[in-house]
């Protein structure tokens, strides 16, 4: 290669980058021409909007959106804006009518592109504005996913957000489901679906155990009463993880229909169970089981010695148990634990 071939070849890579730079310059350029234009559309329509959604009499929002040449952009921010900060629009109706009139095409081709982003965006968006026309395609590729991937999880829980009670059933065709994943559904669906879907959680046909975790999980963390009868059943399921998470939900429903129930927990060989036990006792105040409470106190476990002493501690006389137990209990560890609730106990009063 001549020196003259190589001047050429250095000229052609230096004009080659200052084109490219031309090229992204103008691209930034449009880019931040353009979305200026869409920031002050948006100023421009907010006012109407929030008027609109006051009083949907007043509908110069509707017919100025029309003329937007960035529609679908704007009216995404407001809505999204609206569903942010305002409680109330889940169900609004206007939010639905909004979206379903002006972004149902859009989200339909949206649904279909290769751009994994855009298809999340666009089933959050679908979730969040309740679009019940998108169900019937929704189902469809639903219907058509072989792996619970994150994008699958997504479209389960936008269809629970649509009311869909069939996402349970489908999501049952996944072993790898889990529980969290399953309560996320039960949130989102309508509180009557719910409500049907909770009780099938306890039907005898119902194998699907991340199913009944889920639910017996949900009732507890929400106070949903009306289903311990179910829970209460649930502390003769043979699985030990379910009898556990019944404890739990009935520690935080705060009620036992009756505390016989829980009897063979404190002598159980699951030290869980020894545990969710003395806390019940002690939320519940269950006076009868305090001299089993008081045995627990030496318990092998610290967790189950802790829960005992804290338990002890909630009773009227708790404090004098703990003084009497922290001299004469017959095993050192129980000693030392009712001695330090007896001292936080009495740091606490000071």
């Amino acid at each position: 290669m001549t020196i003259d071939q190589i001047w050429i070849f250095i000229a052609f890579l230096f004009f080659g980058q200052l084109l490219l730079l031309v090229v992204l310059a103008l691209r930034k350029q449009r880019l931040t021409a353009k979305e200026q234009t869409i920031n002050q559309q948006y100023d421009a329509l907010t006012e109407a909007f929030s008027s609109y959604m006051m009083d949907p009499e007043d509908d110069r929002f509707v017919h100025e959106i029309r003329q937007s040449p960035h529609q679908i952009v704007v009216l995404e921010r407001l809505l999204n804006g609206f569903v942010s900060i305002t409680k109330s629009s889940i169900s609004s109706p206007l939010v639905a009518q909004l979206s379903q009139e002006f972004l149902t095409e859009n989200y339909q081709k949206k649904i279909k592109q290769h751009n994994w982003s855009t298809r999340m965006n666009t089933l959050y968006f679908i979730e969040d504005f309740r679009m019940q026309s998108l169900t019937p395609l929704l189902m469809e590729k639903l219907q058509k996913a072989t792996r619970l991937d994150q994008e699958t999880q997504q479209l389960i829980r936008t269809l629970a957000a649509l009311n869909e009670p069939s996402t349970l059933a489908i999501l049952g065709n996944h072993p790898d489901a889990s529980v969290r994943l399953y309560i996320d559904v039960l949130k989102r669906l309508a509180e009557s679906t719910r409500l049907a879907q909770l009780a099938k959680a306890f039907e005898p046909a119902e194998t699907n155990k991340t199913f009944r975790h889920a639910a017996i999980t949900f009732i507890g963390t929400e106070g949903l009463s009306a289903f311990l009868p179910h829970i209460e059943k649930e502390l003769q399921h043979p699985d030990k993880e379910i009898r556990i998470q019944a404890l739990k939900s009935i520690s935080q429903l705060h009620y036992i229909s009756d505390p016989v129930l829980l009897m063979p927990f404190f002598h159980s060989s699951s030290w869980q169970e020894r545990m969710f036990a003395s806390q019940i006792a002690g939320r519940l105040q269950l006076s009868r089981f305090k001299e089993v409470l008081s045995e627990l106190l030496g318990d092998s476990v610290w967790w189950v010695r802790y829960a005992s002493a804290e338990a002890l501690v909630q009773f009227a006389d708790g404090d004098i148990l703990l003084a009497h137990l922290s001299m004469n209990h017959p095993d050192r560890f129980a000693r030392d634990m009712a001695t330090q609730w007896k001292s936080s106990r009495l740091g606490s009063e000071e």
